[in-house]
């Protein structure tokens, strides 16, 4: 049984590998010059995201801020993750130790709350 999730993700944990048992569910086929197929799995979700495998991908305001721990940077990216396969459960995992957003699963409401947030809100005063 799969549901559509969202997870925030630090940025640290952005740029690092996919856990093992997701890693078949990025990934994709690709031919090479003579035309043979092979799969590719992605290298981390940063790529995975950019190769467009989730359907919704929101990052905080501050992503590209020098100078702040990647830590307290996130984004917010949506998928189809099954409880069957285990994906739910490694998703928890990455969460493991952490507080709320970094690295939670979260319902739409919950998503759509945190994206209404100063996290992902530029204050009026700076437009």
């Amino acid at each position: 049984m799969s549901y559509n999730l969202y997870f925030s993700i630090t940025k640290e944990d952005f740029k690092k590998p996919i856990p093992d048992s997701l890693q078949g569910k990025f990934s994709r086929i690709v031919a090479n010059e003579q035309e043979e197929e092979s799969v590719e799995v992605a290298s981390s979700w940063e790529e995975a995201a950019e190769w467009g495998m989730f359907p919704w991908v929101r990052k905080c305001v501050d992503w590209n801020t020098q100078g702040m721990d990647n830590n307290l940077k996130v984004a917010i990216i949506k998928g189809e993750f099954s409880c069957i396969q285990g994906e739910v459960s490694a998703l928890l995992e990455m969460g493991a130790g952490k507080v709320f957003p970094f690295n939670s699963v979260l319902t739409k409401s919950e998503a759509q709350a945190l994206g209404r947030g100063e996290m992902f809100t530029v204050p009026e005063e700076e437009i």
